[in-house]
This record gives C-alpha cells, sequence and structure tokens, in this order.
C-alpha cells in the first residue's frame, strides 16, 4: 500500500458514519450517525426480552450492511448495570433479565470491535459531543422514560462512579410513608412513585407549593427530583430527555417553572438552561453512536 492509498483509508475511516443501537423497554434502535451527530439510517425493532441477543445481531447485521466497510466500531446503549470491560449486560431490572454477553455476540456476528455502555452514560457521551458539552463543562442528562437516571458531567468528563453505577436518582425516596415499596427495598423511590401513577394508584404528591399543580401527577415527582439534583450538583445547564418530556411540551414547561420556583436560589444562579436534548428524539442512539468517539475507536 503506497502513502498516499494510506492517506485516503484513514481519511475514509475519519469520515464514516459511526455505529449505534440503543436498547430500552420497549424498543431496540439501530442506526447510522454521522461525525456531526446527525441521524442518516434508523433501524427499529419492538424489545424481545427473551429473544435480546438475536435481536440484536440482527439489528447490526443490517446497519453494519447500510454503512459498507467505513465504520470500525459498534457502540450500545442499554439499560441496566454494565461490565464495561467485557461488554456484559449484567442486570436490567427494568427488562428483568442478566448475564447477556452482548460485546461478544455482536463482534462475533460483525467482525467489528463493540462498546457497551449504559444507556443514560451513552446519551451523556453524546451531550459531550454534540449538545450541551459543546457550550458547558458541568451538566447533567436527566431522564425520564420507562425509569428515571441521570448522566453527571465535570469538567467535561462524564462521572461514572466507582462501579460504572452512577445516576440511579430514581432510587432517590422522596415518601417515607412505606405505602409505596420499591423493588430495590426503599419506600417510595421516585421512580417507583411514578410507575405506580401509571398504573392508576394513589400516591402521595409531590410538595410543590410555590406553583400550580401539574397537569399529571408524576411530572411532579419529576420537578422534585431534578430540584434535588440541581440543589446538590449545581449544573450550569440540564439537559432533558426521554419520552417523558419529549411526548409533553407543556409538562416539561411546567417542570422547568417548578425549578425555577424551588431549587435554591444560590444554584439557580449558576442554571443557565434547561433544555431538551439537541439530539432529541434520538438521543439515545447518537448517544450510543459516540461511544465509538470516546473510545477514540
Amino acid at each position: 500500500m503506497t502513502l498516499d492509498e494510506s492517506s485516503l483509508m484513514n481519511e475514509s475511516a475519519a469520515e464514516a458514519p459511526l455505529l449505534g443501537i440503543d436498547i430500552g423497554g420497549t424498543k431496540i434502535l439501530g442506526g447510522l450517525v454521522s461525525r456531526r451527530g446527525e441521524v442518516l439510517f434508523e433501524h427499529r425493532v419492538p424489545t424481545r426480552r427473551q429473544h435480546l441477543l438475536a435481536d440484536l445481531v440482527e439489528v447490526a447485521r443490517i446497519i453494519t450492511a447500510e454503512a459498507g466497510h467505513g465504520p470500525r466500531s459498534i457502540g450500545i446503549g442499554t439499560t441496566g448495570y454494565i461490565d464495561r470491560v467485557n461488554g456484559v449486560l449484567v442486570q436490567s431490572m427494568n427488562m428483568n433479565i442478566g448475564d447477556v454477553p452482548i460485546a461478544q455476540a455482536l463482534s462475533d456476528a460483525t467482525g467489528l470491535p463493540v462498546l457497551v455502555e449504559n444507556d443514560v452514560h451513552a446519551a451523556t457521551i453524546g451531550e459531550i459531543h454534540f449538545g450541551a458539552g459543546r457550550s458547558h463543562r458541568d451538566f447533567v442528562v436527566f431522564n425520564a422514560g420507562t425509569g428515571l437516571a441521570t448522566g453527571m458531567v465535570f469538567n467535561g468528563k462524564l462521572h461514572r462512579g466507582a462501579s460504572n453505577h452512577a445516576g440511579e436518582n430514581g432510587h432517590i425516596s422522596s415518601d417515607q410513608s412505606r405505602t409505596t415499596l420499591c423493588h430495590c427495598g426503599l419506600s417510595g423511590c421516585t421512580e417507583r412513585l411514578i410507575h405506580e401513577v401509571r398504573a392508576g394508584a394513589e400516591t402521595v404528591p409531590a410538595y410543590l407549593p410555590r406553583i400550580e399543580p401539574p397537569a399529571r401527577k408524576e411530572h411532579g415527582y419529576l420537578a422534585l427530583s431534578l430540584i434535588q439534583l440541581v440543589n446538590l450538583l449545581n449544573p450550569a445547564a440540564v439537559v432533558l430527555c426521554g419520552g417523558m418530556f419529549t411526548s409533553d411540551p407543556a409538562s416539561t414547561n411546567w417542570v422547568r417553572r417548578a425549578v425555577a420556583a424551588h431549587a435554591l436560589p444560590h444554584t439557580l444562579k449558576g442554571l443557565t438552561e434547561i433544555e431538551l436534548s439537541r439530539t432529541a428524539p434520538f438521543t439515545g442512539l447518537v448517544g450510543a453512536a459516540a461511544l465509538a468517539l470516546e473510545a477514540n475507536v
């Protein structure tokens, strides 16, 4: 191979689309993402928990065929606790599955390296490269979909925690009456309260006296959780993502106003924006694809 041919191959790889797959409780979304964060191609299938690996392999084959020979890896974002070193979904309480060897199965099927990360951590990596990270060094990504979780960015870096499990704010108790017990063992976890409301159960509403009640009770819990995070972390920006925000603009605006009315004044001084993700509604897919940029593969 000549020097010119090698340079052309390097340039081609640098411009090749990024491959990502976002695994959620209801759907698997795979696709191609440009180096500017634009979704170029998407393919989705329903999430079948007992057939997860087979469905992932099929989605991976479809997107790699669409991409051609340029991409050098596949990024996977999935709900649950992840062993990043071995690319294993160790446990997903939302999907009630565990010990799923995602990286090995997809690498065997495609011949590409596979990067596996928690879905909200992956979404946060996407925001670092394509969203709020372009303007802020300290921000949080607040995801509200099937469950609740938060990605935290300090000085431009994702905070994963000692065992890659940081950000489980859905398991902060918001009601100690023991009328709503979470599967984690605590009473009144915010995520559990939201699930109970969706199921039609009576729950204690969030106490937010400086604003009118929300149109939907579960958005009161979202606001309370976000107020706690703003008071604790003092971020410069909050990125909102997940179906509870993208599907309901009026309630999303109410959550913004609730935070402005109840968060501590000195934390609000540093908070310059609370906005929907710039990559919505593909935040999870773009984040999964961006794992390649973080790993430089």
